[in-house]
């Protein structure tokens, strides 16, 4: 699932937006169908009667989960006399959060202008910049550190007060849209080398990243590209919210997973460059030992075969 963060800066807290958002028929003026005059459906469904708790960094995160669904006219067919044609609708969630101080929202699509006009629709807003996109700031070398982490890592946890481990790279896309097979630290090692090496010579950038990550006791994968949106698989979701209701288990992990996880994983990332753990010249260290250790092999399976022909 596609998802991306949104902050309101109107100043407004949850409680009076929600309240506004759900009094839809208090401000929204329907659109009309053009060729019978009826007003086209919009409905907005709040999941949670009462909001949800969630604790994350140490503070209390208030939640709710919403379920929109509205019609619009299709462009170009205004005049076609078959509605499912000339009318198409616009599904979607959204979750609504807080800590006391700042309310933002997490949407199922893409960050992008069509997905801030559904944001300001929802909410009646009509000023620039009361919504803003709150992408994570990644670059292609975040990327690269990740795919590093993993061969090289050992598993061993990223932090040392909690278990944070990126267990393995199921795959990442470049600019010729090659997608590369699993990579993990452990397991046929030759063969992560040869399709990372094989990968980073063939794309000069790295476009997105699709890692299963280790969190405490959640399992959770997750694409993430330059954007800075994030695309959560949740049916693949393991931990210990796997038991609860399916919209709060979704909210959960998807707060945990924005909230927690990616902040934490950005974070190594940049405390390794400020100590030198990762830099330019550890990116060329890193690719040269690649070759080295495919080199390597090769000579040592040459070898044996000319052994074995004597």
């Amino acid at each position: 699932m596609t998802l991306s963060k949104w902050t309101d800066t109107t100043g407004n807290n949850m409680e009076d937006i929600l309240s506004n958002i759900m009094n839809y028929n208090d401000w929204f003026e329907p659109e009309k169908d053009p060729l019978t005059k009826e007003n086209l459906n919009y409905n907005i469904e709040k999941i949670f009667e009462e909001n949800k708790e969630i604790v994350l960094n140490n503070t209390v995160i208030t939640y709710n989960f919403l379920r929109f669904e509205y019609e619009r006219v299709r462009a170009g067919e205004v005049d076609n006399p078959m509605r499912s044609i000339r009318i198409y609708s616009l599904t979607g969630n959204v979750i609504i959060y807080t800590d006391g101080t700042q309310t933002q929202y997490i949407i199922n699509r893409s960050g992008g202008p069509h997905t801030l006009t559904l944001l300001r629709k929802l909410n009646n807003y009509n000023r620039k910049k009361e919504i803003t996109y709150t992408p994570f700031h990644v670059s292609e070398d975040i990327f690269i550190w990740m795919i590093y982490k993993v061969l090289t890592g050992k598993e061993e946890s990223l932090q040392d007060d909690c278990r944070l481990i990126m267990k393995k790279i199921i795959g990442f896309k470049g600019a010729t849209k090659d997608r590369l097979a699993e990579v993990k630290g452990t397991g046929k090692k030759i063969l992560n080398l040869l399709s990372t090496l094989a990968f980073l010579f063939e794309n000069e950038n790295v476009s997105n990243i699709n890692l299963q990550i280790e969190y405490k006791n959640e399992t959770i994968e997750t694409l993430m590209d330059l954007s800075g949106t994030l695309d959560i698989d949740l049916d693949k979701y393991l931990g210990q919210y796997f038991m609860d209701h399916e919209y709060e288990r979704n909210a959960k992990v998807i707060l945990t997973t924005f909230l927690e996880i990616i902040p934490k994983i950005i974070t190594v990332y940049h405390l390794d460059i400020e100590n030198g753990e990762w830099s330019v010249d550890k990116k060329i260290e890193f690719f040269d030992s690649i070759g080295t250790q495919i080199r390597n092999k090769i000579n040592d399976k040459i070898k044996k075969m000319s052994k074995d022909k004597k």
